[in-house]
């Protein structure tokens, strides 16, 4: 399995993705969009510092061929100018830049893979900080999704009671997840579904919030 890919399937990597949808689950019933939206952008950023990290090792490298990080540098200022572009405040807005950024990364990636497979580099977490980063980005980017798809008026009251509510649901899962973490590999598969298990019912309990 290449890098990338195998860090994704990683036990510790796929409860990183459960930690980082409910922290920007939390975050959108915390903060307003205009916060929510800022707070994309500066994950935007992240994920590119992170790119030019990339970008640096991959074209000093003596193991990769001209052609090779020519293919992979192709892909990765591709993404870099979907990230690059300015907040989207609009819903429809919104969603064609979520999906062009989704589209671009899955892309990257599998470029990535593909063609530096078995490389050396001298940052040893490169792929580690790639992949943490764009999970943190599609986490947020899912959750402020949900936002713009059932955003409506309600009555004041309710909506804070409400939020409340999965606030309270959102400490607890990550308390458990903490847990989870500490739990030997043998059962990992089980608790992985266990814990997304619970995430999606307070997703579901989130859309529900504003209609």
């Amino acid at each position: 399995m290449s890098r990338i890919k195998e860090l994704r399937a990683s036990l510790d990597k796929k409860l990183d993705v459960l930690e980082h949808q409910a922290l920007a689950l939390e975050a959108q019933l915390t903060q307003t969009k205009d916060q929510a939206l800022q707070r994309l952008e500066e994950r935007k950023q992240q994920l590119r510092d992170v790119l030019k990290q990339v970008q640096a090792e991959v074209q000093k490298s003596k193991e990769v061929a001209e052609q090779a990080k020519g293919e992979v540098q192709a892909k990765l200022d591709h993404l870099q100018v979907q990230l690059a572009l300015g907040k989207a405040d609009a819903r429809d807005t919104f969603e064609e830049q979520r999906t062009k950024i989704l589209k671009a990364l899955s892309e990257f990636e599998t470029v990535a893979d593909q063609k530096l497979k078995g490389a050396a580099f001298e940052s040893g977490r490169m792929w580690e900080d790639l992949v943490g980063r764009a999970s943190i980005l599609e986490a947020e980017l899912e959750a402020l999704k949900g936002r713009f798809e059932s955003e409506k008026a309600k009555q004041q009251t309710t909506l804070e009671s409400k939020k409340q509510e999965l606030l309270a649901k959102l400490e607890t899962f990550k308390t458990q997840l903490k847990e989870k973490r500490r739990v030997v590999q043998a059962k990992a598969d089980t608790f992985e579904i266990d814990m997304r298990e619970g995430l999606d019912q307070i997703k579901a309990g989130f859309k529900r919030l504003f209609e």
